[in-house]
């Protein structure tokens, strides 16, 4: 009678036995590209909202503009004004706001804002800018 030899010891190990650890070592791999995603998602965010609060002020600056009747006290009110909306509308959104109204013709305003959007990747600086024009509103007196 011949004695059964045992099995060997990594014969009687669960199958898949050679995976373990296999998702730690994915994790560290795969977990700075989801975070630089995830931060990349934010940023572009983060710079549409600047662009929004640039359109809202070019359109505040644009109107006060054109309700002023396009004269030179009405545009520099205009872009003192897209300064102040700028920051009460939009808050920290945009900043280094510039704010510039200009007469296009006699009949026309264009209000030009640029500023930076919030940085959250460094090295990004998402620069933004948003143009309105519109026409000179004025008092037609009835006939």
């Amino acid at each position: 009678m011949t004695k059964a030899r045992p099995e060997p010891r990594h014969a009687r190990r669960a199958p898949g036995h050679r995976d373990r650890g296999a998702s730690s070592v994915e994790l560290v791999m795969y977990t700075p590209v989801l975070m630089l995603v995830t931060f990349l998602i934010v940023q572009f965010a983060l710079s549409w909202y600047g662009n929004d609060v640039a359109g809202a002020t070019a359109r505040e600056a644009a109107r006060v503009a054109r309700t002023g009747g396009g004269t030179p006290e009405a545009l520099a009110e205009a872009e003192a004004r897209g300064v102040r909306y700028a920051t009460t509308v939009g808050g920290e959104g945009l900043t280094d706001v510039t704010v510039d109204v200009v007469l296009v013709d006699a009949q026309t305003v264009r209000a030009t804002v640029r500023g930076r959007a919030v940085e959250l990747v460094p090295g990004f600086v998402p620069h933004v800018e948003a143009h309105v024009e519109g026409q000179v509103e004025s008092f037609r007196a009835d006939l």
